[in-house]
């Protein structure tokens, strides 16, 4: 998988994503997308209003997640359609959001060949009427 550099700061437990957004702790850091997850709009706004919250997507990803010797933090994005950005999810481990990053422009990440888990797929109810 490809390694980004983009500015950003990973943030130690942080609450909610207005821990995320001060723009003067912003430095150049290499990630290396494993995988985005891709969330309905309602699980992005509970998600970034609760961080530290053990979170399923996270713990089946533990072991993808973590820093490298070569300097790269191997981590999720975690995002939803109706957004340009994301967080940068590093679980360390743990089963909620130990590390986090804002990502304001998921365009600038190289995402190619980077594996998707869609939470956001709503399954089609079945129609009313005889069974087949």
């Amino acid at each position: 998988m490809a390694v980004s550099t983009i500015y950003t700061h990973f943030h130690f437990k942080a609450n909610h994503l207005r821990d995320l957004q001060n723009a003067a702790e912003a430095k150049p850091i290499r990630v290396e997308i494993v995988k985005v997850i891709a969330l309905t709009q309602a699980q992005y706004q509970h998600f970034f209003s609760h961080l530290l919250e053990d979170m399923p997507f996270i713990s089946a990803n533990r072991e993808l997640m973590g820093g490298g010797s070569d300097g790269v933090t191997r981590c999720l994005l975690v995002t939803t359609r109706n957004i340009k950005g994301g967080l940068l999810v590093d679980g360390q481990g743990y089963d909620y959001a130990r590390y986090t990053a804002e990502v304001l422009d998921k365009s600038v990440l190289d995402l190619r060949e980077v594996p998707t888990d869609h939470y956001d797929l709503t399954l089609q109810q079945p129609r009313p009427g005889p069974e087949r």
